[in-house]
């Protein structure tokens, strides 16, 4: 991956973020609102992407015991952090039956395992295991760098985001699918895409009316297959998708994922570089 550019960030930081267990409803609830980029009390959720790992921001989920806001972090399919505000609506006198509680909120920071070895739930306050209690931590100030990024697009107008856009056209897309670049070479297939790997990358296109560009590199993190899609969704809209791992499918990028497109952009811009000289040169 092209080294990224340090991004502004606002409200959070990793070395300013607060512990797991020093989090509470209120502070739970304000992060939630800083990304609502939906600006809807209506209950939604928005994914990000912190790396090949999804965020995903929880407004107002709705149960038949009350309403939760929060986040969930995923590493991959390895486990996941949940940080939640919940707010009571069942009757007092249910709510002490329940969970021994008499306050009508309550925080929740926990734990699962995913995968073949799934688990339920844990509190974190239980977790006994050092290094699973640090690794929690560290997730949650790397999150907490993710969000301070994310805060200040939404805060500026989101300006990556327009910046992509306007530096990449459908036009631009459907000249670059067409390159000759591709002509005369055995191009490899990864699903309806052909192309070739050069320096580490792979570039696959796709042709016609909803030409795309995929641009792919191996993520040392997850030892498997990222990439990049740059599509072509109409003469005057193009759209931005990641697929984090070979095997899963393609999701839109968010106007607050600073980090992917920030990098998205740059490594459009070489692989336009690289088809762009093999154009002039046929």
């Amino acid at each position: 991956m092209p080294a990224a550019v340090p991004q502004n960030k606002s409200y959070y930081s990793a070395d300013q973020s607060l512990s797991l267990s020093q989090l509470d409803n209120e502070k739970i609830t304000q992060i939630v609102q800083d990304l609502d980029v939906a600006e809807s009390e209506k209950e939604h959720y928005v994914m990000g992407w912190m790396g090949q790992n999804s965020v995903v921001v929880v407004r107002n989920y709705q149960d038949k015991r009350g309403t939760s806001n929060g986040l969930v972090l995923s590493s991959g399919n390895r486990y996941k952090l949940t940080v939640q505000a919940i707010t009571f609506r069942i009757p007092k006198f249910l709510l002490w039956v329940t969970f021994r509680r008499k306050p009508r909120t309550m925080t929740v920071i926990a734990y699962n395992k995913l995968g073949e070895q799934a688990t339920g739930l844990q509190q974190f306050i239980h977790v006994q295991d050092p290094e699973l209690r640090e690794r929690l931590e560290s997730d949650w100030r790397e999150l907490n760098d993710y969000l301070g990024m994310a805060c200040w697009q939404m805060d500026n107008n989101r300006p990556l985001w327009r910046q992509l856009h306007q530096e990449i056209s459908p036009q631009a897309l459907w000249t670059l699918a067409e390159s000759s670049w591709f002509s005369g070479k055995k191009l490899q297939k990864d699903g309806e895409f052909e192309g070739l790997w050069s320096h580490e990358q792979f570039i696959g296109r796709r042709t016609g009316e909803h030409a795309a560009l995929l641009l792919s590199w191996k993520d040392e993190e997850n030892e498997d297959i990222a990439s990049y899609l740059f599509e072509r969704v109409s003469a005057n809209k193009i759209r931005i998708m990641l697929r984090p791992r070979k095997e899963e499918k393609f999701y839109p990028l968010n106007p607050f994922d600073a980090v992917h497109l920030q990098q998205a952009l740059t490594k459009f811009h070489q692989a336009e570089q690289a088809l762009s000289e093999t154009q002039r040169r046929a």
